[in-house]
């Protein structure tokens, strides 16, 4: 409610709030606005056994705080974050976590498999920032055995990135969705990566049949799923993996969600 506040709280004093979640594994928070009074910070301060965070679009989040999380938890296996641009006191919108975070999973996570990073833009009319990098976003790869990665959004990840990430070890599970930045190019480097098996397109609007031809003369792919790339024609996708999934039907913004980090049940 505006305006309320935990009259439990004083600033600098959490123990008012005895969580007892020492032991917790899966946590998931979404659609929620946060203040420094309500207690998220607490809870996530108690959650050392975490192997699966997701956080999508909460409102409220401070970096300092996460990275004090991820520093303690080096058991997390899976993160998703989906995250939108906010104002911010210089007036700017921008995403509440920068490559801060992403510096602090790699080096406090060792154990990091799957990755999902949505940036969802509601307000055409504003200028925003995503404050990770495509660099910070390499790093990470590169420096955990990451086997799924889910980018949505992610007008800031270019071919050069998809470069990064074909000298990564591990990842065998692709999906990108409505990142305009990639092109044809981004195919040739990306079938590089020698564990990848699995790739995903959606509403990629710059790649072409001649990316998909780049992924049908390597012959590597286990399975492609093409979805809403008007540049991809269905005769296109034909040999590029050994299972094509093929849909020219643009979705819903709403259906832009990743699948690899979906959660079940």
């Amino acid at each position: 409610m505006p305006g309320a506040r935990d009259p439990s709280y004083v600033s600098g004093y959490p123990y008012s709030y005895d969580i007892c979640c020492d032991n917790l594994k899966d946590l998931r928070l979404a659609h929620i606005i946060t203040e420094p009074e309500i207690g998220l910070r607490f809870l996530l301060g108690k959650c050392k056994a975490l192997e699966k965070l997701y956080l999508e679009y909460v409102i409220g989040l401070n970096e300092n705080e996460m990275i004090a999380l991820f520093q303690r938890c080096s058991n997390l296996k899976t993160i998703s974050l989906r995250l939108m641009p906010l104002r911010c006191e210089d007036g700017e919108f921008r995403t509440p976590l920068t490559d801060a975070s992403l510096k602090a999973l790699a080096l406090s996570c060792p154990m990091l498999q799957v990755v999902e990073l949505t940036f969802t833009f509601c307000d055409p009319i504003y200028p925003t920032e995503i404050g990770f990098t495509q660099e910070g976003i390499i790093t990470l790869i590169q420096s955990c055995p990451i086997r799924a990665l889910v980018l949505n959004g992610a007008s800031i990840f270019y071919d050069e990135g998809m470069k990064g990430l074909s000298s990564s070890q591990f990842l065998e599970k692709l999906e990108l969705v409505d990142c305009r930045s990639i092109t044809d190019a981004g195919m040739n480097f990306i079938i590089q990566a020698p564990c990848l098996s699995s790739l995903t397109l959606r509403k990629c609007k710059r790649v072409t049949d001649d990316g998909m031809a780049a992924l049908a003369r390597a012959q590597k792919l286990e399975l492609l799923i093409v979805i809403g790339c008007r540049r991809i024609s269905q005769e296109g996708v034909q040999r590029a993996a050994k299972s094509v999934h093929y849909s020219g039907e643009a979705e819903s913004h709403d259906s832009l969600k990743g699948m690899i980090a979906k959660r079940k049940g």
